[in-house]
Parts: structure tokens; sequence; C-alpha cells
């Protein structure tokens, strides 16, 4: 009698795998409806988009974060086709932070789409719900990926800056300057403080525009810019709130000692300063760090001049250019 060999057992499903099918399933019913068929004279958006997040949902609970992100962008695209671009915005935000979860990382894609969830969102009338959402993805890379983290902030206080949102942009300036220390790009955060006391400025921020320019002559010394921060205090120390503001007073006398090449007076003059220890966390401990040993003194204070600054600032020559 012939024998036959046993059935192969039915491979075993979990429930990741499960999902993963019922998404492809949902996913395929969902791209049947954004086209005409024999029994549909035209596409069918909403029953798409429903089909669509019901799949992103599938396909993110079996961790599979590409897959996932493409039915948010088709979601977005079916509501798109329907002028719908507040939930177009929603669907490509959802993208955007998908996209961070995904091996290995592509910071470029991540900028791409959370700029298309700002645009969608600039399209429904609400540009501030955009930037906020460049900075909520900025917030998702503030660890993995600093220069993509960076470029989304600056994009973010660009738009609420074209917008005259000034009023708003605070945290995000705030944000930017920390993210680009921490990346220990000392340069171009104090380009961002410099730009974040106009804005405070145009936003009538007084308080937060003093602690900005402070911060950013900080950065520069920390990075060993002598001159860069001279050139900076020359250019905002008439400024109104900071004119006649400690932390005006406290960057006079740091620049004063780095052109003496002093360091005692360097530290003596942050642990003097009252104002030096409320600047943001990540600014407040560069002050503390100064002078900065990798930077030798003695060629920062030559670069910077030899002729020092006489007086303080509250003699009668104080508002001359530390030239």
């Amino acid at each position: 009698r012939k024998t036959h060999p046993p059935p192969a057992p039915l491979p075993h499903l979990t429930m990741s795998n499960t999902n993963e099918i019922y998404a492809k399933n949902l996913m395929k019913r969902a791209d049947a409806r954004m086209k005409p068929s024999l029994m549909r004279w035209k596409p069918n958006y909403d029953e798409a988009i429903e089909l669509y997040e019901d799949a992103a949902r599938a396909y993110r609970a079996s961790n599979n974060f590409k897959m996932a992100c493409e039915a948010e962008e088709k979601s977005a695209d079916a509501n798109v086709r329907l002028d719908n671009y507040w939930h177009a915005g929603k669907a490509l935000e959802r993208a955007t932070e998908l996209l961070t979860k995904c091996e290995p990382l592509d910071g470029g894609a991540v900028l791409q789409m959370a700029e298309r969830a700002n645009d969608a969102y600039v399209m429904a009338n609400r540009t501030q719900v955009g930037a906020e959402s460049l900075s909520r993805a900025a917030r998702l890379l503030e660890t993995s990926d600093t220069k993509t983290s960076a470029a989304l902030l600056m994009l973010c206080v660009e738009n609420l800056q074209e917008d005259g949102k000034d009023v708003y942009a605070s945290d995000h300036h705030k944000q930017l300057g920390a993210t680009l220390v921490r990346a220990e790009r000392y340069q171009d955060a104090a380009e961002a403080c410099v730009k974040y006391g106009a804005s405070c400025a145009r936003a009538g921020q007084m308080n937060s525009l003093a602690k900005a320019y402070l911060s950013a002559i900080i950065a520069l010394l920390y990075d060993g810019d002598g001159v860069g921060a001279q050139a900076t205090f020359n250019d905002v120390h008439e400024l109104p709130g900071f004119d006649k503001s400690e932390e005006r007073e406290t960057a006079y006398r740091l620049l004063t000692a780095y052109r003496a090449a002093d360091a005692d007076k360097i530290k003596y003059a942050i642990e003097d300063s009252s104002c030096a220890r409320f600047l943001d966390i990540v600014f407040s401990r560069l002050a503390r760090k100064l002078p900065n040993p990798k930077h030798e003194l003695g060629a920062v204070a030559t670069k910077m001049g030899a002729d020092l600054p006489t007086g303080d600032t509250t003699d009668e020559d104080a508002g001359d250019d530390l030239t």
C-alpha cells in the first residue's frame, strides 16, 4: 500500500502578519475607489480616505512604518482632490512622524514630507499650524538628526516671520538655538540668536531681545570668535531694549575681559551677572564654561585689537563701539 507524506504544517500567522494582510487588502480596496469602475461612474474619495487611514493604522500596528507612511500619503492625496487641505496636512504630518521611525533614517525625506504638510496647512489658511507642524517634526529628530531638525526649525521661524506672527515664534527660536548649540554649530547658533533678537523687536518682547543678543555674543566667544562677538555687540549695543539692559553691560564686561586676555575677569563677569544665569540653559552653560580652553585666549585677544576699552557701561563713552 502506497503511503503519502504528511501535509506540511500551515505557516504560523503572528498578529503582525495578520495586520499586514488586513492592511494590504484595505489598500487594494482604497486604490480601487480612487478611480471609476464599471459599477461606479466616478471615484469615491471619501471611502478611499477612510480605507487608507484604516490601512495606515494596521501597518503602524505591525511596525511597517514605510507602508503606513504610503497609506497616509495616499489619504492626503484623496483629501487634496476634495480640496480638504486641513485633513491633507494632518495626514502628511502623520506621514512625517512615520518617516522618523523608518530605518535607516532619511533626513531629506522627512524634511520634504514635513514641507508638504506645511504647504497643505498654508493652503487651508492655517500658516501658524503649518509652522508648528515643522517644529513638532524637528523635535522628533533633535537627537537623531540635528541637521534636519535645525533646517525644520529655520523654516518654522521664517514662515512665522513672513506671516507677521513673530509673537508666536519665541519658543521655536529658542528650540533652534538649543539644537544648534548641541550640534556644536556655534556660529549658526549666534546667527539664530541675532535673528531671534530682531523677531523680539518686531513682537515687542524686549526682555527676550536682550537675552537673545547676549546669547549670540556668548556663543561666538565660546567658539573663539572674539572679532565676531565684538562686531555683533557693535551692531546691537544701541538698539532699544538692549542699550540700557544688564545683558548689554555683561556683554561689554565680557568683551573687555577678552581684549585684556584675562581669564579671571571673564569668569567674574559671568559670576557677577544675574542675567547670565537666566539665559536659556544651553547658553547659560556655555557662559559658565568661558573662556573655552580649546581656544588660546591671547590669540583671541590679539585678533580683537590691542587697544583696550576704558571705563564701564555707565561712563560717558560707554556707547562707543568696541573697535
